[in-house]
């Protein structure tokens, strides 16, 4: 019997097991509730990419987990000696702390009770390899450019150097405008146009 135990054990070790970091906040001064926002934003992310969105997070737990994270982290480098680009969050939980009760004063004496609640964050980090992955080079086709057409000018009086105007380029697609056109408002103003 006690062989047996020893060749389990003997097993159990044979698996190198990594090490679990835990760092955990008392007493933050905020509500669970608005904290779970933030910490299932995070859960199950690399660590320098939780922080990184915790960064850009517009909330007030934001802060407060980025330094939780910011401690695990250190506590991997300097206890465990871990790489921190290989942590991994693996678990977070955030959970009801002690309850401050303030009142607050309503009509005719009476006052009502505030909960002031408080919570306490829980986060284990672990190492894990890490994957690199293969930048994909996007295959773009090269845009030709259209080549402008320079119309040469027609005059045989010779040009100053010092006055140089640019080559004049025409357009494919030629402008209309009938606005100052006269004789198409004086086409549908005619007595003949208008009796039809």
């Amino acid at each position: 019997m006690a062989e047996k135990v020893k060749k389990l054990n003997t097993a159990k070790t044979d698996t190198e097991v990594k090490p679990l970091v835990r760092a955990h906040a008392r007493s933050l001064r905020i509500a669970p509730r608005k904290m779970r926002l933030v910490t299932n934003l995070v859960k199950n992310m690399r660590l320098n990419e939780a922080m990184t969105q915790l960064q850009f997070t517009n909330k007030k737990g934001a802060k407060m987990l980025q330094k939780l994270l910011q401690s695990a982290a250190a506590n991997a480098e300097n206890y465990f000696s871990l790489n921190r680009d290989g942590l991994f969050i693996k678990t977070i939980t955030c959970d009801m702390g002690p309850v401050l009760q303030r009142s607050f004063p309503r009509a005719r004496g009476s006052a009502f009770m505030i909960r002031r609640k408080m919570s306490h964050v829980n986060v284990v980090l672990e190492e894990r390899a890490v994957k690199v992955k293969k930048k994909k080079t996007p295959i773009v086709p090269k845009a030709v450019k259209p080549k402008p057409k320079a119309v040469e000018s027609k005059t045989d009086m010779p040009m100053d150097e010092s006055v140089m105007t640019p080559p004049v380029v025409e357009s494919d697609v030629k402008e209309i405008h009938n606005e100052n056109n006269s004789d198409l408002v004086d086409e549908k103003t005619s007595p003949q146009n208008l009796r039809k």
